[in-house]
C-alpha cells in the first residue's frame, strides 16, 4: 500500500528539523558515569504494543541486579501494559502517556508538570528516533541523560553510548548495551520477564483447573491474533491441530481469545479469555505449551515461562524471536501443517 503524501512529507519534515537542530546541539560524552551515583532511574520507552514493552524488561533486570538499592521509574505509553512492570521489585512509579494527551492542552499541562515534579540521577532513552521519547528526555530533570549515539537527528542527551556488538540483532537485547555507561558489560543471557509471585502463578494454576482436568494430559493454548501479514489463516490453524492430536492424543487445546478473535476456532476447544496482562501471563504459565505467530501475547507467553512457540511467516526471528531455551522461534516458509507440527513436537519433548 502507497504511503500517503502527507505522512510522506511529515516525515521528511521531521527527519530535515532532526538534523538541523543535531547539527547545532553540543556533542553528547561518553564518559561513564559512577555506579555510586546511581539512586533513582528513569527509563523512558514511549510505545503502545505489549511486545515492545517486554523488550525492556531484560535491562530492567540488569538494573535490578547492578543497582539493588536505586529505585526505577518507568514511561511508557499505553496504561493497559503498565502491570506488565509491576511485578519488578525496584520499580516504584509507572507512568502512561496516552495518545489522545495531545489534544488535552490542560491534561498535557498537568503531565509535564508531573514528570518535572522529580530529579533523576539518570534518565535511560531506548528509543532516540522517537520524537516522543526525545521531548520527554527534553523535558526530564536529570543530572545524565543517556542514549545510544545517534549522528542522524537531535536527541537531548549529555552521554551517549556507540553500539557496538553488532552480534546482538534481538530487539530485547540491544537496550543492554546501555549499561556501558555505567563501565558495566551487558548480560546478554537474561530473557524477557513480568516476574510473576509465586501467589499470581498460584491462581494460573487454579484458573486452568476451572478449565480442563489435566490428569495424565498435557495442556497446549493457541492464539490465532496477528497483525497484518503476520496473521495465519484458521484453515491452517484447524490443520496444525488436528495434525498435533493425531500425534499425540494426550494433548488438550485452550483457544485463547481476544476483541479481533471473540469465536473459539472449534466446538472440541476450551475457550479462554482475560483482559489483564499480567492474570493471562499467570495462567499461560501454567500450560505446557503456548503456539501462536509473531504477536505481542507470544512475547507475554515467552516472558511468563511457559514453553512457546512462535510460527513466522514474514518477520525475522533474528530480531523480534523468542528467546528461551524451552521456547521455539519457527520460520513457516512453505512449510505444511504437519511439517510443522512435527517440529513442535519434536522441540517439546523434552520439555513436556
Amino acid at each position: 500500500m502507497d504511503i500517503p503524501l502527507h505522512v510522506r512529507l511529515r516525515r521528511k519534515l521531521k527527519l530535515i528539523l532532526g538534523r538541523f537542530l543535531r547539527f547545532f546541539s553540543p556533542e553528547p560524552s561518553s564518559e561513564v558515569i559512577a555506579p555510586k551515583r546511581v539512586k533513582n532511574i528513569l527509563i523512558i520507552r514511549i510505545n503502545y504494543r505489549i511486545g515492545n514493552m517486554l523488550f525492556t524488561t531484560p535491562l530492567i533486570q540488569q538494573l535490578q541486579n547492578s543497582f539493588p538499592d536505586a529505585k526505577i521509574d518507568v514511561l511508557i505509553g499505553a496504561s493497559f501494559t503498565k502491570n506488565l512492570f509491576s511485578g519488578f521489585e525496584n520499580i516504584e512509579n509507572i507512568y502512561d502517556f496516552p495518545r489522545a494527551l495531545l489534544k488535552h492542552p490542560v491534561e498535557l499541562f498537568r503531565y509535564v508538570k508531573q514528570l518535572r515534579s522529580k530529579k533523576y540521577d539518570v534518565v535511560l532513552n531506548l528509543n532516540g528516533n522517537s520524537s516522543s521519547d526525545r521531548l520527554a528526555t527534553l523535558l526530564a530533570k536529570s543530572s545524565y541523560k543517556v542514549a545510544f549515539c545517534n549522528d542522524m537527528t537531535f536527541t537531548p542527551v549529555n552521554r551517549c553510548v556507540k553500539r557496538e556488538n553488532k552480534d546482538v540483532r534481538h530487539e530485547a537485547l540491544k537496550p543492554l548495551e546501555l549499561m556501558k555507561i555505567f563501565n558495566l558489560s551487558p548480560n546478554y543471557d537474561l530473557k524477557l520477564s513480568i516476574a510473576l509471585s509465586e501467589k499470581e502463578l498460584q491462581w494460573g494454576k487454579e484458573e486452568l483447573s476451572k478449565l480442563v482436568n489435566k490428569d495424565d494430559k498435557r495442556v497446549f493454548a493457541i492464539f490465532r491474533n496477528a497483525r497484518f501479514d503476520k496473521l495465519i489463516d484458521d484453515e491452517y490453524w484447524k490443520e496444525l491441530v488436528q495434525s498435533l492430536k493425531k500425534m499425540d492424543e494426550k494433548i488438550l487445546f485452550v483457544d485463547i481469545l481476544s476483541p479481533d478473535v471473540p469465536v473459539k476456532l472449534s466446538n472440541e476447544f476450551v475457550a479462554y479469555s482475560q483482559k489483564d496482562l499480567r492474570k493471562l501471563a499467570a495462567f499461560m504459565a501454567n500450560l505446557d505449551a503456548f503456539i501462536c505467530a509473531d504477536t505481542g501475547p507470544m512475547h507475554l507467553a515467552s516472558a511468563s515461562g511457559v514453553p512457546t512457540i512462535a510460527l513466522f511467516k514474514t518477520t525475522a526471528p533474528a530480531l523480534y524471536g523468542t528467546l528461551k531455551e524451552s521456547d521455539k522461534s519457527l520460520e513457516m516458509g512453505e512449510k505444511s501443517a504437519q511439517e510443522v507440527a512435527k517440529e513442535i513436537l519434536e522441540h517439546l519433548h523434552p520439555v513436556v
